[in-house]
Parts: C-alpha cells; structure tokens; sequence
C-alpha cells in the first residue's frame, strides 16, 4: 500500500515542471523560512510525547494508586481530546494560529509539570495520594485539550503557508 501511494506521489511530482528538488529547498530563501517552521512545528508536536501519553494512559492512572478507574480515566482523557479537537476547528480561523499555540503550549508545559510534581512527591508521602488523586487526571485532561487545540493541529495547518509547488515535494520528502 505504502509503496502505491509513494509511487502516486513520485508521478504527480515528476507531472509539475516547475517542481523543485529536495536541495533547493533549503537554498531558497522564500522556501527555507516556511520549510523550517513546518520542520520546527511537527518536531514540537512529537517532543510533548503525546504518544506516550495515550499509549501509556492506563498505566500513568494505575501507576498514580487514586481511587479513580483507570479505565474510565483513560476514557475520559479520549473524550476530551476529542471534544478538544473538535473546539480548535470552530476557534482557530477567529482566534489564530499564534495565540493557538502559545496556549496550547502553556497548557502542555503546566499540565506535565504538575503530573510530574504529583510523582515525584507522593513517591516521599503516601498520603498525598488520597488528598490529590484527582491531580492525574486533572493534568492529562489539561494535556489533552492544550495539545488538541495548538500543538495538534496547527503544525499541518502551516503546511498551507508553503508554496504550491513545493507543498508536494516537502510532504514527500517528510513522509518518507
């Protein structure tokens, strides 16, 4: 399957004669500055580790010994990401990508950090487990819009802002 639509992508760029190669996009000036952002953006996207997140969830909510199902957190946390995804397309085009990110990036930052602080201190006092159970899930649901609203969206977003043709190649280039 990979190998059809990889095949699909080689033809339809070898079709557009104004095509540019991989090497000039980092030599022109006006391709380079959007190429990086796109770069820089979906690097960021991947460095909040909202892949652990997910895949991990169930264990991050045993791992916290609250009261709460761990199931029903995981679920929690998929609804809201959702929920959260769904809002950031009504509100993007009037609030702006800028603003978008910025706070979806506060929110990542003071979510993880504060999931981090309830480790790292009910590892010295096993009562606050009890009193902050609900800080786990407080924080991912926090995690989870933040990144639904900004840092998962807006990324392929600024794919647009590249030129047409080299919209197609900089998307081959990075799919592959």
């Amino acid at each position: 399957m990979k190998s059809l639509i990889f095949f699909q992508m080689q033809k339809s760029m070898e079709r557009n004669s104004d095509d540019v190669s991989f090497g000039e996009m980092f030599r022109t000036r006006a391709i380079l500055k959007p190429t990086l952002l796109c770069l820089v953006l979906m690097f960021f996207q991947v460095a909040t580790g909202i892949d652990a997140i997910i895949f991990f969830c169930y264990e991050i909510f045993q791992e916290s010994g609250t009261n709460i199902s761990p199931n029903l957190s995981s679920i929690t946390i998929g609804v809201v990401q959702v929920v959260g995804m769904l809002g950031a397309a009504f509100v993007i085009d009037r609030l702006g990508r800028r603003l978008l990110l910025l706070v979806s990036e506060i929110a990542v930052i003071i979510s993880l950090a504060s999931l981090g602080l309830f480790f790292y201190l009910s590892k010295y006092d096993a009562e606050l487990r009890t009193t902050l159970g609900w800080l786990p899930l407080g924080s991912l649901m926090l995690f989870a819009v933040g990144f639904s609203i900004g840092l998962g969206p807006v990324p392929w977003i600024y794919l647009e802002i590249m030129p047409t043709h080299v919209a197609g190649t900089e998307l081959f280039c990075i799919c592959n």
